[in-house]
């Protein structure tokens, strides 16, 4: 059973960038979007990146979504327990480089070939394509905040927070881990 019935709206005016890298150019950006739980609506913290376009076939400008950034090579420990073991279940070797951006749960394999690889294969691919389709409109067009202390820590600090956000019932963390649930149950 899903955790998640759908993903109902984007907060456009949330939308936080900052620079990631140089070679290729690559921007980290948050957006916060409210879901709808088996127990509520509830506004949750997504991380998405800009892609250079320069691997697997990912399309340059598009962002993508992810569930962190490794702050460290080798396992993952940086993040919640269960994000941790996901990541670990879904990447080569359970192990990453410093500075990979953990993305592998939504690559799974699809079972259809007119789907854009990278957004999941599940109840939220639509919904995650349209929030990535979203996010490239408004960084082309200017409209997100600019956070210069936007970097890997922070990114994952705010994912995984311990916050409960005005009308959330549940912390960031957790609404975020049943997000990842949902995602790595369809993971094949």
């Amino acid at each position: 059973m899903s955790n998640i019935n759908q993903i109902l709206q984007i907060d456009i005016s949330s939308f936080r960038v900052n620079k990631y890298s140089n070679k290729p150019f690559r921007a980290i950006g948050l957006i916060d979007v409210k879901m709808e739980y088996t127990y509520g609506i509830e506004r949750v913290t997504l991380a998405y990146y800009r892609s250079s376009g320069t691997n697997d076939g990912k399309i340059k400008g598009l962002w993508y979504p992810i569930v962190g950034i490794k702050l460290k090579e080798g396992e993952f420990s940086e993040f919640t327990e269960y994000i941790n073991h996901v990541l670990s279940n879904t990447t080569l070797d359970s192990r990453a480089i410093k500075g990979w951006l953990c993305k592998s749960v939504f690559f799974g394999e699809l079972d259809d070939r007119s789907k854009k690889p990278g957004f999941s294969n599940d109840i939220h691919y639509k919904a995650l394509l349209t929030i990535g389709e979203t996010l490239q409109a408004l960084y082309e067009g200017g409209k997100y905040n600019r956070i210069k202390s936007l970097d890997s820590q922070v990114l994952n600090d705010f994912i995984t927070s311990t916050k409960i956000y005005k009308g959330n019932k549940h912390t960031q963390r957790e609404n975020f881990e049943k997000f990842v649930q949902d995602i790595y149950s369809q993971f094949k």
